[in-house]
């Protein structure tokens, strides 16, 4: 048994992952941010290599391509280290090839040769499946995955990590270790920052606010209750303690207008630092008077340790940011989402500008999964004691926008975001035969979920349903008709407060509709009422009662859990689907019958709005 890699202690996790590597099994390794499971991810390149393997090493964004492919060129050399995103292709028949998830979907939907020798693969931040754009990408990933390739998973904490192991072994034939881990090495603290308040933890940030608004009465200028506050009241109180930190903002545009306004109040380098931030700039991008304006306006800020990274910089300016910030020349970096996934790199403290985020069709709150996935960036193992995360509060706003408590115990489970492209279709019918492609809509991981589920709704009907019985042996047959006295009286009252109200119109209003629909309302229920109600004993009538109300319930449960069961789901959904698509490809001469024709040829090698790029 191992229990060291690299002269490091390994931990227990570390220890059963690495021991389940070397007997050949597919794993999933589920820990908190920054517990150390790269190291796992490490030790199977390392023995890959050693022993004239193959391996895909897969991430979700190109930020972590690039700093996987350096940190692999570094102990391996250049030779055995290749790398494929959007962007750059190096060395693609390289023992180890790192790359972007979306092109290994592409290799394993076109069944791309240089798969064959491949022994395993390594699914980095494998959470993303929950991804609403792009986690159809993971999905469609491990289940074309030929099964000679073993999968190495890593991820943050999944509430569900049980159900995503029995779905990989559902659907690849073969027994998946699942290891967890739910202990942080590195203590993380979460603090609410206002301008009044300081640094606080929610229950004394609601505190003060609701002691703060019974002031409100005397406040007779119309002046904001509270303070306003900004970033730079934020980054004021972290600097002296708390840097280097990631600052998350939702926004590109923000970002950098974030960067430049701290850059016009502090300078966090010496003159000999600036100096170094200016060598880089001028190895990666020539004489200064050959950069680009983009590059001239990130200079500016990170010539004073500041910077912004998004995806709207190009590949060069970001790589360059992240080297930068991996070699502490960078204390304050104002980032999106993206850079919080898997890059290890030196946080003290993470911030948040924002605790709401727009997520392409609304604004929303952060889910508690995307809360601690960014916060956990904050005290990294090795580095530091302690993690902190700290969020921007605007108490002026909190009625409208209440700060959230973030509960790492209720951590949202992963979700099938199973989606069928017309570039999906085209490969499935180019690769495929129907049974087969029968077969891939049915190994979807919204229907393992589907028949998780609704095995799981169908006993609760079955049990719900033999209470029902039992409650309804105590009734007799009039139960919910009008000859029981508990349904007649209660509906005999409503009847004579509509007669009441009713009778009061004078007669020209009695002409209104609203008094005609009383009137009919009226004769209905005097018909439905004719009948006496049968007579009943005050014993026998809070017996009936008791059940009565006990099988309505029940009735109501049981209809509930037949809706939730009726709108899950399941491989009819997408068998329509990708009928109503594959009958779409035919009618504008993408396919025809079984056969893809030319159009249908070039549009399957395009992997965004292909059919809008091959029109």
């Amino acid at each position: 048994m191992i229990e060291k890699y690299r002269n490091l202690e390994l931990d227990r996790f570390q220890v059963e992952a690495i021991q389940a590597i070397n007997q050949n099994y597919s794993v999933i390794v589920s820990a908190p941010t920054g517990t150390g499971k790269t190291l796992v991810a490490d030790y199977l390149v390392d023995i890959a290599i050693q022993n004239n393997k193959r391996i895909v090493y897969t991430a979700p964004i190109k930020a972590l391509s690039n700093q996987k492919y350096k940190d692999f060129v570094k102990q391996f050399g250049n030779e055995q280290i290749g790398i494929m995103t959007g962007d750059i292709v190096i060395n693609p028949t390289a023992p180890l090839l790192i790359m972007t998830t979306e092109i290994f979907r592409n290799q394993v939907i076109t069944e791309d040769e240089n798969l064959k020798n491949i022994a395993y693969v390594i699914f980095d931040e494998i959470h993303w499946l929950n991804d609403e754009e792009r986690g159809t990408v993971w999905e469609e990933s491990i289940i074309l995955a030929p099964v000679n390739i073993k999968i190495l998973g890593l991820s943050a904490t999944i509430a569900n990590a049980q159900e995503l192991v029995s779905w990989i072994e559902s659907i690849r034939n073969e027994k998946v270790i699942l290891i967890e881990e739910h202990n942080r090495i590195v203590p993380l603290s979460y603090y609410y920052f206002t301008a009044e308040t300081g640094f606080v933890d929610y229950n004394s940030l609601v505190k003060f606010y609701y002691q703060k608004i019974k002031q409100k009465d005397n406040n007779t200028h119309g002046l904001p209750l509270f303070k306003p506050v900004s970033h730079l009241d934020l980054v004021k109180n972290i600097e002296n303690e708390f840097l280097p930190a990631l600052y998350f903002v939702f926004s590109r545009k923000q970002c950098a207008e974030k960067a430049f306004e701290l850059s016009y109040k502090r300078n966090y380098l010496t003159p000999e630092q600036k100096q170094i931030v200016e060598n880089v700039f001028m190895e990666n991008f020539g004489e200064e008077s050959s950069w680009s304006a983009s590059t001239h306006k990130l200079y500016k800020v990170c010539s004073k340790g500041i910077a912004y990274h998004h995806a709207g910089l190009l590949p060069l300016q970001k790589s360059v940011v992240e080297d930068l910030f991996l070699s502490r020349m960078i204390s304050i970096l104002y980032c999106t989402e993206t850079f919080s996934v898997g890059i290890n790199y030196p946080v003290k403290a993470v911030c948040f500008d924002s605790l709401n985020k727009y997520d392409g069709y609304n604004f929303r709150p952060l889910a508690n999964h995307e809360f601690f996935q960014m916060s956990g960036r904050a005290g990294r193992r090795g580095i530091d004691d302690k993690g902190y995360s700290f969020a921007l509060i605007d108490l002026n706003y909190f009625d409208k926008e209440p700060p959230i408590k973030f509960d790492i115990n209720k951590l949202e489970p992963l979700k099938s975001q199973f989606k069928l492209s017309y570039n999906t279709v085209l490969n499935l019918l180019a690769t495929f035969n129907q049974e087969q492609i029968e077969l891939y809509l049915r190994k979807s991981f919204a229907v393992h979920s589907y028949l998780i589920t609704a095995e799981k709704i169908k006993n609760e009907i079955e049990y719900y349903t033999k209470e029902s019985s039992k409650s309804q042996e105590h009734l007799c047959s009039l139960v919910g008709s009008y000859r029981c006295p508990l349904k007649y009286y209660p509906k005999y009252k409503e009847l004579e407060k509509i007669r009441r109200a009713y009778n009061k119109l004078d007669p020209r209003r009695r002409n209104k509709i609203y008094a005609r629909q009383m009137r009919r309302k009226i004769n209905r229920w005097e018909k439905a009422l004719k009948r006496k109600p049968k007579g009943c004993s005050k014993k026998h009538l809070n017996l009936c009662s008791f059940h009565s109300e006990k099988w309505s319930r029940l009735e109501e449960k049981i209809s509930s859990l037949k809706n939730q069961l009726a709108s899950l789901p399941d491989y009819n959904t997408f068998n329509q689907e990708y009928l109503r698509k594959r009958s779409q490809l035919e009618q504008i001469g993408y396919i025809e019958k079984d056969n893809v024709l030319p159009r249908g040829e070039f549009a399957r090698h395009i992997y965004v709005q292909e059919l809008l790029v091959t029109e």
